[in-house]
Parts: structure tokens; C-alpha cells; sequence
């Protein structure tokens, strides 16, 4: 015969039970916590999604600003080309490339511009 345990004796003598105690105790701690795991990983995304989000928001309020200057100094070139010549080809030129993002009015109205005359 052996000196060797059989399974059912090591397993009774208390090895075996408390390698199953021990690995039972860190399976219990390790499914329990999965829900702390879980919200510290979706706390982490949301705060980098925020962040994003926030980086996002500032790029697009500095493009509406540039977007805004440059429709404003658009709008003053037009103006001065309009008043030395209403029907300058740049100017539909300008009105095509721009199209209906931008669009330009460069019609006045009859009595408009009878007014204008006078001032002018």
C-alpha cells in the first residue's frame, strides 16, 4: 500500500476543505464586488464622455464665432460691391458659392432705391 491520502481521506482531512473554503470565500467576495467593478468602470466612461461632450461644445461655439465674423465681413464686402455695381458678376458668383447656408439678398426694392439716390 501506499502512504499516499486517498481523495475522500484528503479531501476530509482538511486540506481539501479549505482549499473549497477558500477558493468558495474569494468566488463570494469576487461576485459580490462585480457590482462595485461595474459602476466604477461606467463612472469612468461617463466622466470621459463628459469631458468629450464639454471639448465638443467649446469647438462648436468657436466655429460659430468664426462662422458669425466671417458672415459679417462677407455681408460687408457684398454691400460695398452691390452699391458700386448691382450687377457685378463676383457678385452672383459670391451668391452661388455661398447658396442657401448664406444667402444673399441683392435686390432692393424700387422705392428703396429712389431713397438711396437721394441720400447718395
Amino acid at each position: 500500500m501506499s502512504d499516499e491520502p486517498s481523495t475522500a481521506q484528503w479531501l476530509l482531512g482538511g486540506g481539501g476543505l479549505f482549499g473549497l473554503g477558500a477558493g468558495a470565500r474569494w468566488f463570494i467576495e469576487w461576485w459580490g464586488k462585480r457590482d462595485e467593478r461595474r459602476l466604477e468602470r461606467e463612472a469612468k466612461l461617463q466622466g470621459e464622455e463628459s469631458a468629450k461632450v464639454q471639448a465638443l461644445n467649446l469647438r462648436v461655439d468657436q466655429l460659430e464665432e468664426k462662422i458669425t465674423r466671417l458672415t459679417v465681413a462677407v455681408n460687408i464686402l457684398v454691400a460695398k460691391e452691390y452699391r458700386s455695381d448691382p450687377h457685378s458678376p463676383e457678385l452672383l458668383q459670391v451668391r452661388g458659392i455661398l447658396g442657401d447656408a448664406f444667402p444673399l439678398h441683392l435686390h432692393v426694392p424700387h422705392d428703396m432705391e429712389a431713397k438711396l439716390g437721394e441720400i447718395g
